[in-house]
């Protein structure tokens, strides 16, 4: 996979291995797993972090196999579902937190460069949820912003 705006290549990564079995070892039942997830979501965490808290708190290695489901449909079928996506809103976090120091240093040109970049994504990442119907055709960016 190739990096979108520079012209080097992506960092290759490990996989998961394939399964469509359970873990014998896992012994919580899907009734449980559901139930982390939603307390957790009640709690403000996100699907990602509910994810990594499920793997490191009680050896859950993935929902997919337990419940046939991932997280975010779990999340939508109790409606506790963020509005905006989750890694939507991580590039307007890291935008917001360009922006700061934009603020603060203004003749920082890479960080600039950067700052263009990330709104590109925003933008198309935008585009797509749109078309999807993950956002509404009406949500603004710049209420977010």
């Amino acid at each position: 996979m190739a990096r979108m705006h520079t012209r080097k290549k992506g960092k290759s990564g490990s996989k998961r291995v394939y399964s469509d079995e359970s873990k014998s070892w896992v012994q919580i039942n899907s009734q449980e797993v559901e139930g982390f997830i939603v307390q957790l979501r009640k709690e403000g965490a996100s699907s990602s972090y509910i994810g990594v808290r499920l793997r490191d708190q009680y050896g859950i290695p993935g929902t997919k196999t337990i419940l046939n489901k991932k997280i975010g449909t779990v999340l939508k079928e109790k409606n506790l579902s963020p509005d905006v996506p989750e890694d939507l809103m991580n590039l307007i976090n890291r935008y917001k937190n360009v922006t700061k120091h934009m603020q603060l240093n203004r003749n920082d040109m890479s960080n600039k460069r950067g700052q263009q970049l990330i709104m590109a994504k925003i933008l198309r990442m935008t585009k797509y949820y749109k078309s999807k119907g993950y956002l509404s055709t009406e949500w603004n960016l710049n209420k977010v912003i």
